[in-house]
């Protein structure tokens, strides 16, 4: 999935501003495929049927909440997918355009999408 927006480059997790325990975890979503930014110039793609179930969960809640005017992604930038405009989303993510999204991760979860193990 290529990115086609230039002002968006190099996404990777960043610690949540609130909760530091918490990752906000960039997702670019397009017709049912997944493509999330693990770690700096590091992604992993999923499709509907891959994607996690505990990211499946945060996906339907985010879509469930009565979202903010969507940002337009032909002027969309960076620092912008991290801002979470909905408080009521802080610990679970938010939605920024059209196909990106910040999902709020644990950093088991975070692990978990790099490759590594779970504990449990």
């Amino acid at each position: 999935m290529r990115n086609p927006h230039p002002l968006i480059e190099h996404l990777l997790p960043l610690v949540h501003p609130k909760y530091w325990d918490l990752i906000r975890l960039p997702v670019r979503r397009v017709e049912g495929r997944y493509l999330i930014h693990v770690a700096d110039r590091m992604s992993r793609m999923y499709d509907d049927e891959t994607l996690p179930d505990a990211l499946k969960v945060k996906f339907a809640m985010i879509l469930a909440a009565p979202q903010p005017p969507l940002l337009d992604e032909t002027r969309l930038n960076n620092i912008q997918i991290y801002v979470n405009h909905n408080p009521e989303l802080s610990e679970i993510g938010w939605r920024v355009s059209e196909t990106y999204f910040c999902l709020v991760v644990d950093r088991e979860t975070l692990n978990s999408l790099k490759g590594g193990t779970q504990n449990g």
